[in-house]
């Protein structure tokens, strides 16, 4: 079974500094008054545990699509990842966390918005998992169903950092067994 770490090489965190760059000139974020410098370190570290988290699925010889650095509006996005269990097609998300939710809160945040108004783009399974200087930890995996309850028990709260609203679900929710289970439930190519 391969491990649930993996560390992406400086190349490929330089390649996403440069890409993010033209994320937020071609999406308007600073004429928008976002704030770019938490939108750039946002995106770096999704991007960054999208890759460790493919290279993974790739030692694990599952069958996988994923988004890749995706431009454009929410709307579109997409899940991170479509995998396969018994021959259906499943969404997977990743949720990268802090090193504040990590360590001091225990918690995973989600975008309330996603919450209120579009909970049929929810991944039906979310992985949480925590990456430092590249190096990347998968902590666990959650359902949808799992998920959307521990949501709504939440309550909302505004990231100023972020300039938007979230709710946290508790680290623990997120089964690192499941996760395990689950990677050994995947199709292998």
């Amino acid at each position: 079974m391969p491990s649930l770490e993996f560390t992406v090489p400086q190349t490929s965190i330089d390649y996403f500094q440069q890409q993010v760059k033209q994320k937020i000139l071609s999406e308007g974020w600073a004429k928008q008054g976002r704030n770019t410098d938490i939108k750039e370190a946002n995106f770096i570290r999704c991007w960054t545990t999208e890759e460790a988290f493919k290279q993974i699925l790739i030692q694990h010889r599952a069958w996988f699509s994923y988004r890749g650095n995706y431009f454009g509006d929410a709307q579109g996005a997409g899940p991170d990842f479509r995998l396969k269990i018994d021959g259906k097609e499943i969404s997977l998300g990743l949720r990268s966390i802090n090193k504040d939710s990590l360590q001091k809160y225990k918690t995973v945040a989600y975008p309330d918005d996603r919450f209120q108004h579009e909970q049929d783009k929810i991944a039906e399974h979310h992985i949480a998992c925590y990456e430092e200087n590249g190096h990347v930890q998968f902590l666990g995996i959650i359902t949808k169903q799992d998920l959307l309850t521990q949501l709504t028990l939440s309550r909302r709260i505004y990231s100023p950092r972020n300039q938007e609203y979230f709710r946290v679900t508790p680290l623990h929710t997120f089964s690192s067994q499941a996760l395990t289970d689950f990677l050994h439930q995947l199709e292998k190519i």
